[in-house]
Formats: structure tokens, sequence, C-alpha cells
């Protein structure tokens, strides 16, 4: 699985993950299932989709957490809800312009 990883490091304790000013952010994934997320949604750097990746993030709340950002790629719906399969806990922030617009919570498809 390819991508265009885009990170500064700043001191040994701290790294950055640059901002993204349009597309889709995926916060709160379940440590480890960033990639299971990715193949979910069907987003690879084959199709051309600028994609930033941290795995295993240190989280208050989760302990660890994955983060995802796509660049001038937004999410629908449907795709936001089959992320909790995977991860229950995953918020999806849509930016526009450096802003967010939108964040949601995920939740199970209706069958």
């Amino acid at each position: 699985m390819g991508g265009v990883i885009q990170t500064i490091l700043m001191e040994e304790t701290d790294l950055i993950v640059r901002r993204i000013k349009n597309g889709t952010v995926i916060d709160h994934i379940d440590g480890g299932k960033g990639l299971q997320v990715l193949a979910a949604l069907d987003i690879s750097a084959e199709k051309g989709d600028v994609i930033t990746i941290a795995l295993n993030v240190p989280s208050g709340k989760l302990k660890k957490k994955d983060i995802i950002k796509v660049e001038n790629k937004f999410l629908e719906q449907d795709d936001t809800n089959k992320l909790a399969v995977i991860s229950p806990s995953a918020t999806v922030n849509i930016i526009k312009n450096y802003q967010l617009i939108e964040k949601r919570r995920v939740s199970l498809p209706n069958e």
C-alpha cells in the first residue's frame, strides 16, 4: 500500500503532520486499524490520492489511535458509516480552505 506521507520532525518527542487545505481527516481510528480503513474506503496512492497516515499515535481516550488525512477527497455519509464496523470510535472531519466544515461520528449502516 503506497501513499504520500508528509511529516516534519520537530524534536525527538514531537511529530507534526501538516494541515490539509481541502479533504477529509479520519481521526480516533482504533490503533493499528488505519490500513483496514484505507482498504474499506478504497483509498490508495495508486489512484492518485494524497494520503497522510499516522499509526499508533498516543491518545488519551484510546491509548493508541490512527489518523488518516486524504487531500481533495470528501467522504459521503455512506462511506463514513462503513468505518463503524472497523472502528466505532472514529470521527470524520471535512476540511475546506483549512477550516473544519463538518464533523461526523460513525454509526453502523442500516441493513
